[in-house]
């Protein structure tokens, strides 16, 4: 597939597919099914401050995130990144704003994935 070509599908999973799973490279067997905002050329998503997600993060913050693969194309994403969890004002705010008009509970922990790395995986046609 050409770069241009490649870039358009890559941009249009991103604009169509808003939900996803997402796994720790500790323990990738156990996968989070998240929703994900994107800005900047990150993700970012939500968790509970206690989750499998959050403990795995402690111990080595590169996720496996699939993204995609939906009523679209069929195509979809593997995206690796690292995750940071997002303690300035403006970040939570900003993922608030994008979430409407649901409120960011007390045991909820805002995540950033700085991408690192994405594979586009083309559906296999019957």
């Amino acid at each position: 597939m050409e770069t241009e070509k490649l870039m358009d599908e890559i941009d249009l999973i991103l604009q169509m597919s808003k939900a996803g799973t997402m796994s720790t490279l500790v323990s990738p067997t156990l996968r989070e099914y998240m929703t994900f905002y994107i800005k900047d050329y990150a993700l970012y998503t939500e968790t509970k401050k206690n989750s499998l997600i959050i403990r795995g993060i402690e111990h080595d913050p590169i996720i496996d995130i699939t993204l995609g693969g939906d009523e679209g194309s069929g195509n979809y994403l593997d995206i690796v990144g690292e995750t940071k969890v997002v303690d300035d004002q403006e970040g939570v705010d900003w993922l608030q704003w994008e979430k409407g008009l649901f409120a960011v509970a007390d045991d909820v922990v805002m995540l950033k994935v700085v991408v690192q790395k994405v594979k586009l995986v083309e559906a296999v046609q019957e």
